[in-house]
């Protein structure tokens, strides 16, 4: 949304404020409510402020101490302003900004700050009196920062193109991100296209002395031992209501009116619901506007009965955006890549011009369910869960149900989808790996691809790949490791993939390009922690997909409509249009 960018002379030359404005300039989009400059001797800052609050709170300013040798600066929407002002009697949460209140909380709590704040954020820290910079990002990484490290100065920015806008800075292509793409776009937090600048992680800390060297750590991490053991499925469905609700709540602290990208599934029409049922509830809400992708040509991809049935409900008018408009590629200049990174989604048409509906009406934020797949479905499967917890019957139907889905026969049902998982969990996921690897390896004289080259297509070279150095596991299945289970094991993968980051970043950047804000409720680290811990069948199931988004719906989403509630696929829409429409681009 809004933006930062700045220089931190580590050789005590003065930072001047055209260098400043050089690094703003690439994003002004970032700062339709103003661009502000600190530049005192070594220590330059900007802050873009695109500020959706109602109270000014949001807005993106330097926070200047000037008693402790302090200076900060946030690109944030904090969710937890009371507990943070809690810890500073000298700033109200009615009036206090972001920016200071978070402030507050890294001041008063020390190394533990990070953690106790809630939200989207990325925040830079000068402290002049330990002569330190200190960056920091969100856990769910939903707010961006970069940085490089030079002999003589360190460059910080929240977009890519900011540092390669600053004079002497080389743009030489880091062969190990290209490969990473070229691997089923899976390029990990932290792996940038430009060598030498280097990407915030999720939920990491950065700090960096004036001899430029820096350490790092992870401040937050779900905790894989956590188990939550309620006495019936309804308590799950009651608490994932109740964590929705919050996370909608807080993000619905916006000027008027507010943004609903509505198709016809599960995520978005659960955040559509919660925050027209707030509304119904007599909270202060914004007026809601809907923004669909409608069908007309073909009918068979059309969300529309579903659409209207919460909107009517909820009292939103819907802004249609026929899918004829919005055809892969159907404007070159709006498909280049971006400068950042080659990242690109199938949706970008429809984004746009939703957007730029969404602009038109003055929309401070759009709510999107992105998230929401990984969270509460991807095809998580846990039949060991559901015997272990005495469903035996439900367990046989999705036996039955996976057998129908994926055409094996029970005897390969049973062994893919109840015997390795329980082998997995009591030989420990790694061990078992290696051994199904060898197993496969035995007699073949050719060897399969193991690790991220395995998603690789046919035509990309295996000797680049081997030459960009990619590691035999992905960092986020090594991440995953640390879970004992097999289920929760892939949920952490689904929700901390690589490629749903991407696209976070990719939402929020697209976003802020129309002037708009961006939401998405399913990603906030609270329902993260909540659905880790779960029974995984509790949370989806082949059987009932979404099973507890849905039930968490009772009393708030329509009855009719929480039924019939489910994503349907444009890709009839999307290989029609490339074959009858074909571009350049297209069709080479």
């Amino acid at each position: 949304m809004s933006g930062i960018c700045g220089i931190i002379r580590l050789d005590g030359v003065s930072v001047s404020r055209a260098e400043l404005e050089l690094m703003a300039s690439r994003v002004v989009y970032r700062g339709p409510d103003g661009v502000e400059y600190y530049c005192e001797g070594p220590v330059g800052v900007a802050c873009l402020s695109l500020d959706t609050t109602p109270d000014g709170t949001g807005a993106c300013r330097p926070v200047v101490v000037p008693e402790h040798g302090l200076l900060f600066a946030a690109d944030a929407r904090l969710d937890n302003r009371d507990d943070c002002a809690g810890v500073s009697p000298h700033l109200h949460a009615g009036v206090a900004m972001d920016a200071e209140l978070m402030l507050g909380m890294l001041l008063h709590a020390g190394e533990q700050g990070a953690a106790r704040l809630l939200g989207d954020f990325a925040y830079v820290l000068w402290d002049a009196g330990h002569r330190e910079l200190h960056l920091g990002r969100d856990p769910l990484g939903m707010r961006s920062l970069y940085y490089r490290i030079e002999p003589g100065r360190v460059l910080f920015a929240t977009e890519v193109r900011q540092i390669l806008a600053v004079n002497g800075v080389p743009r030489r292509l880091n062969e190990q991100a290209v490969g990473w793409h070229l691997c089923g776009m899976q390029t990990p937090p932290g792996q940038v296209f430009y060598e030498g600048i280097e990407e915030l992680k999720p939920a990491e800390e950065v700090v960096i002395d004036m001899a430029g060297r820096k350490r790092s750590r992870c401040f937050w991490a779900p905790d894989p031992e956590r188990r939550l053991r309620y006495r019936n499925e309804r308590a799950y469905a009651d608490q994932l209501r109740e964590l929705l609700t919050e996370a909608v709540r807080c993000r619905l602290r916006a000027r008027s009116p507010v943004g609903m990208s509505l198709s016809g599934g599960v995520d978005s029409t659960c955040v559509a619901s919660v925050a027209g049922w707030l509304r119904q509830q007599g909270e202060a809400v914004p007026p809601m506007r809907a923004y669909s992708w409608i069908f007309s040509e073909l009918p068979e991809c059309d969300e529309r009965e579903n659409i209207y049935r919460i909107a009517d409900h909820f009292g939103m008018p819907v802004h249609e955006v026929p899918a004829e408009e919005t055809y892969p590629l159907v404007e070159e200049a709006a498909n280049q890549p971006h400068e950042d990174d080659p990242f690109f989604s199938m949706f970008q048409p429809f984004l746009d011009r939703s957007l730029a509906a969404a602009a038109a009406d003055r929309v401070s934020v759009m709510f999107y369910g992105s998230r929401g797949d990984v969270i509460c479905g991807g095809a998580v499967s846990d039949v060991p869960g559901m015997l272990l917890a005495g469903h035996f019957h439900r367990a046989w139907r999705e036996l039955e149900a996976l057998s129908r889905i994926t055409s094996l026969p029970r005897a390969s049902t049973l062994s893919r989808y109840l015997v390795r998982p329980m082998l997995s969990d009591l030989l420990g996921g790694s061990r078992l790996a290696r051994g199904l690897h060898a197993a496969r390896c035995f007699g073949s004289s050719r060897k399969p691809r193991r690790g991220p080259i395995r998603r690789a297509e046919s035509y990309v070279s295996l000797g680049f790949l081997h030459r960009a150095g990619l590691p035999e596991v992905e960092p986020v299945r090594a991440e995953a490791a640390n879970w004992s289970r097999r289920a929760p094991r892939e949920r952490y993968i689904h929700v901390f993939s690589p490629l749903v980051q991407q696209g976070m970043t990719y939402a929020e950047r697209i976003t802020a390009m129309h002037g708009v804000g961006n939401a998405d409720p399913w990603s906030d680290r609270r329902i993260a922690e909540f659905i880790l811990a779960c029974p995984q069948y509790s949370v989806d199931s082949v059987i009932e997909v979404k099973r507890l988004a849905r039930r968490a719906m009772a009393g708030i989403m329509p009855i009719e409509a929480i039924g019939s509630i489910g994503k349907v696929s444009p890709n009839p829409f999307t290989s029609l249009r490339c074959v009858t429409r074909p571009t350049t681009r297209c069709s080479a």
